[in-house]
């Protein structure tokens, strides 16, 4: 018996690695495989969740972000669905710990950072607007310094902790004296400089909405009007134009995996009437080679309903949508083609959904 302990030792170093040891190896894996990890044993779930040791390892995506309809005051409330669509919210969605007394618009999440707006009226009003970017894990904030451009076509946030602990706001907006308004124009805050920088110019790609945006090597990219995505810079410099590898609309682009992802449907010519689930991976960035991921028939991922984008999961193959005006929060996950219903979020909720991933470490750029 004493020989078998010492045998089944010897076929489990693991046994001899340290704590510290075993999160600094961890640390350094993705956060798909530090969540398996868990499996290992009682003693690494209770290590890999230890508050010391969270802020060091990989975290991966929790939950959304939404706004609802409140049956209390006339205007829409933040709310946060966990990623298993049970149990207490992860996150306070009502940022009660944010200096603000009315109405909280969640308007982008990068990277476990949280960019809202308050107003204190009833109504939407871009001047009587105050923006924040906060920590809704660690409670921490940051109050940005009022904007004087008026009406903006769209706000995003960028933030790479694996860079810096430094955050980027993106305000592109509109010349609203002309019909249409033309998009002619950039701002971008820096945390670090605490200014912004503003480019006025005619290179930018326009786009009807800049939501849902992807903050990667160090630039903003967004799904652009002429089937293509517009590539901006942190100082507001147009650098490049990637064509999408098709030319309809409604499409949907994310970060997965490291890699930008373009998902849409298209028809399928072999077959008059059926429309199909596609979804590619910018291969190769510097040359905007796509290669398609993913194809599936739509009737089957998102049924013969309404549906509206969700987010596909930072981590793995899994796309996340919701169908019907009940807003029912679905998965798909592309490597097994399994669906999975997670919850009803309600059909007074609006059609934004920000993906969240907890962080833990601390930023030099916000304060409690």
């Amino acid at each position: 018996m004493l020989k078998g302990r010492r045998s089944k030792r010897r076929r489990f170093p693991a046994y001899k690695l340290t704590d510290d040891l075993v999160v600094e190896i961890l640390s350094r894996l993705p956060a798909r495989s530090v969540c398996r990890f868990k499996c290992v044993s009682t003693t690494w779930r209770d290590l890999i969740a230890h508050p010391v040791h969270r802020k060091k390892l990989p975290q991966t995506l929790a939950g959304f972000f939404t706004q609802k309809e409140s049956d209390t005051v006339p205007w829409t409330v933040p709310q946060f669905t966990n990623l298993s669509g049970r149990g207490p919210p992860l996150v306070s969605p009502s940022l009660d710990f944010l200096p603000i007394e009315k109405r909280i618009f969640t308007m982008d999440t990068c990277n476990g950072l949280l960019l809202c707006a308050s107003s204190l009226g009833s109504q939407w009003d871009w001047s009587d607007l105050n923006y924040f970017v906060c920590n809704p894990t660690k409670k921490e904030w940051v109050a940005l310094p009022n904007s004087k451009l008026g009406q903006r076509r769209g706000l995003c946030l960028g933030f790479d902790p694996a860079v810096s602990s430094h955050f980027y706001v993106f305000e592109l907006y509109r010349d609203h004296d002309r019909f249409p308004p033309l998009l002619n124009g950039v701002q971008v805050y820096s945390s670090e400089t605490g200014e912004r920088v503003h480019k006025e110019h005619n290179d930018i790609i326009p786009c009807d909405s800049i939501s849902p945006s992807v903050f990667m090597n160090g630039c903003m990219h967004y799904l652009a009007d002429d089937h293509a995505i517009g590539v901006l810079d942190t100082q507001g410099k147009a650098r490049r134009s990637i064509p999408v590898p098709d030319d309809n609309d409604y499409g949907f682009i994310q970060q997965s995996q490291g890699r930008l992802h373009y998902a849409n449907y298209e028809e399928n010519d072999g077959n008059y009437g059926s429309t199909q689930l596609v979804v590619y991976v910018l291969e190769d960035y510097e040359n905007q080679v796509w290669r398609l991921k993913h194809r599936a028939e739509a009737s089957y991922v998102f049924g013969r309903t309404d549906f509206a984008w969700v987010a596909i999961h930072p981590d793995c193959n899994t796309i996340f949508y919701t169908v019907g005006t009940v807003r029912t929060l679905m998965s798909y996950d592309m490597d097994r083609r399994q669906l999975q219903e997670i919850c009803t979020l309600g059909e007074d909720t609006r059609d934004i959904y920000l993906p969240y991933v907890p962080l833990f470490s601390d930023s030099q750029a916000l304060h409690i």
